[in-house]
């Protein structure tokens, strides 16, 4: 609770805060900080049935995608792709 209060003011949330913690590992705040205001991207929270998880993880295991994030991309802009054909053709 104290680390909320702490953060309150600063325009952040608490898992933008979670973030950083866990990429200042991999790189500079300032550099992760630049690269998400520069990248447009927003951070969702999905719930996926644990079947889905796993396939997830054997398809980044056998290296068909570098991570979760980038294979659930992938399969959103696939869909929005295919829909968009789909209505076109319907249309």
């Amino acid at each position: 609770m104290r680390a909320r209060q702490a953060l309150k003011g600063d325009g952040w949330t608490y898992l933008d805060h979670i973030c950083i913690i866990i990429y200042t590992s991999i790189m500079s705040r300032a550099r992760f900080v630049r690269l998400l205001r520069e990248s447009n991207m927003k951070l969702i929270t999905l719930y996926l049935p644990e079947t889905y998880i796993k396939l997830l993880d054997q398809l980044v295991d056998e290296r068909f995608y570098p991570n979760r994030a980038e294979a659930i991309r992938v399969a959103i802009r696939d869909l929005i792709n295919e829909e968009v054909w789909r209505r076109a053709r319907v249309g």
